[in-house]
């Protein structure tokens, strides 16, 4: 993102002194009325969405300009400063500093002002606790981080292969009805990684076939006893995922179908517990892009299938950390299905029908995170932004690496709110996945924008961190600076969408309580990573507030919210 678009962009806006628009009846952002207060399906208590405040967010130039709710930007690319004077004493401010750049560049900057009563402290924390029946601490689960590396730095090297040419039937519908060659019952035998960093390194697990449905078969492991996983449980799980797959296809895009089943397998075993307890966690899934390749020498541990590998529940430790079956089947298993169904969507479409390379990571976990939330099991994303929000500045949306649960918490909260502001938010997703573009362009070029001061990867970074800020605050209710409120997915019960300060209901006791915010000192340095943003409180300045940024590789933009 080329700093100069944003700083266009901000000098427009601080030249034209005046807010830029409405939101009223005939708007394009649906739902939200002029002094109506805008609530989601209410849970009897919980803040839904953003409630309360002004309607209408306006922009401005200059500090007293700005009532409750409305904001300004600030370059900080070149020293600049905050003109105070004439401005309440009991006036309150938020204050965002962004570095929008999608490298790895920091941005350094030096705040000072003179403050009648500066003080540093606390605002914003988190709260959050887990099932103790589960056993499940989400500590444990960053060894995903590098397992999903691994798989995907693999898929990188797959992409130097062949493209098998059963793969060219891509475009066929995935319901092919019930495949009468598999029927529940039949015993069959897979390879499933035995490391966690080896591709080659497997070991064959025998499994029965429990369930075959029009899209999807369910195979289970032949060590999983009835007390870890009923056949009800099966069932259920079966029958749920069976429907999502061709909902999850309509929405992204076909999976590949490599052997000409027109199924999705579906194998639940212990070896993958048992590969997260080799790093000392949990692992509740993966996609192995070398299935959809022939089983060869060079590819060995390749069972050529659509398949996913899915933990088992374990209350016993047996296999590696222990799992309760209540949890296991109302949290993990029902979402991490969506969640690599995405993964192995994504490569079809990016590799196989495009001709394209894989994903990134940090955008190909945030759209598997998000295909939870669209498919009605949004169960887990809360305890992972709630991580996020805790140290904001801490973690960049845009890296090089699988990112770890906090990082995954703040792609999900990108993509969610993107998909909220796009025009047509199924089109969106369909551009993000069936294209050969990747990361920061793939965004740009998927979203489109509807104006020319949002519609560059930087821009939307800028106004997400806006979003974060404002979202259940009680400030605004204009919804292209806050989330939509929760909906309760009528299908599964589930919260979908977003709520950065309520009780998430996402049984594990998760209480978000909103992004972190500083209450600024006197003095101020502060250097955020690129893709990175703090935020401050602003209170009492007698005069001005001077921002002197230092050399730095990133792209420094601020903005100023008027809160109280």
């Amino acid at each position: 993102m080329d700093a100069n678009q944003i700083k266009k962009a901000v000098i427009l806006v601080l030249g034209l002194g005046i807010g830029i628009g409405t939101i009223g009846c005939g708007s394009a952002t649906p739902g939200v009325s002029e002094g109506k207060s805008v609530v989601g399906t209410s849970d009897g208590g919980n803040n839904e969405g953003s409630t309360g405040g002004v309607t209408v967010t306006n922009i401005y130039s200059q500090p007293k300009e700005l009532g409750v709710g409305d904001l300004l930007y600030v370059d900080l690319n070149s020293d600049s400063s905050l003109s105070f004077s004439d401005v309440s004493a009991t006036s309150e401010f938020l204050f965002v500093l962004a570095n929008t750049a999608s490298s790895a560049g920091n941005f350094s900057v030096q705040i000072s002002g003179d403050l009648s009563e500066p003080e540093f402290a606390l605002e914003g924390s988190v709260s959050k606790s887990v099932d103790a029946s589960a056993g499940v601490d989400l500590s444990l689960n960053d060894i995903t981080e590098q397992f999903h590396d691994a798989l995907r730095a693999q898929e990188r090297e797959l992409e130097v292969l062949e493209i098998p040419e059963e793969s060219f039937g891509v475009g066929k519908s995935m319901s092919h009805g019930v495949n009468a060659s598999i029927s529940e019952g039949d015993e069959s035998s897979f390879k499933v990684l035995a490391s966690l960093s080896s591709s080659s390194s497997s070991v064959t697990v025998s499994a029965v076939a429990e369930c075959v449905g029009s899209n999807v078969v369910f195979y289970v492991d032949k060590r999983v006893s009835t007390d870890m996983l009923s056949e009800a449980d099966v069932a259920s799980l079966c029958g749920r995922f069976d429907a999502t797959v061709a909902k999850e296809a309509a929405l992204f895009g076909a999976p590949s179908d490599v052997n000409n089943d027109g199924k999705i397998v579906v194998l639940l075993t212990p070896q993958v517990n048992k590969l997260g307890a080799l790093g000392g966690g949990i692992i509740t899934g993966f996609f192995n892009a070398v299935d959809l390749y022939p089983n060869s020498a060079s590819n060995p541990a390749s069972n050529h299938m659509e398949i996913l590998y899915i933990m088992v529940p374990d209350p016993s430790g047996q296999y590696g950390v222990s799992v309760s079956n209540s949890f296991a089947m109302s949290n993990l298993l029902p979402a991490v299905l969506p969640h690599e169904l995405q993964h192995a969507i994504s490569y079809n479409q990016h590799v196989f029908v495009n001709k394209g390379n894989a994903e990134e990571a940090w955008l190909n976990e945030g759209m598997s995170h998000l295909a939870e939330d669209l498919m009605g099991e949004n169960q887990e994303n809360p305890s992972r932004y709630a991580i996020f929000l805790q140290s904001p500045h801490s973690y960049s949306l845009v890296t090089s690496k699988s990112p770890g649960l906090a990082a995954r918490g703040a792609a999900y909260l990108f993509l969610r709110y993107l998909y909220e502001q796009a025009e047509d938010p199924s089109g969106f997703m369909r551009k993000m996945v069936q294209t050969s573009f990747k990361g920061t362009q793939n965004v740009e070029k998927a979203f489109g924008g509807r104006a020319g001061d949002f519609d560059q990867f930087g821009e939307f970074f800028l106004r997400w961190s806006i979003a974060l800020a404002m979202t259940d605050r009680g400030i605004s209710q204009d919804r292209r600076f806050t989330y939509q409120p929760r909906v309760q997915n009528a299908e599964t019960g589930n919260w979908g969408g977003v709520c950065l300060i309520c009780a998430a209901q996402d049984n594990r006791g998760t209480v978000p309580q909103g992004v972190l915010v500083k209450a600024y000192s006197g003095s101020q340095s502060a250097t955020n990573g690129g893709t990175a943003a703090r935020f401050y409180t602003v209170s009492k300045v007698k005069e001005k507030l001077d921002f002197n940024s230092t050399y730095s590789t990133g792209e420094g933009f601020g903005v100023l919210i008027r809160t109280k």
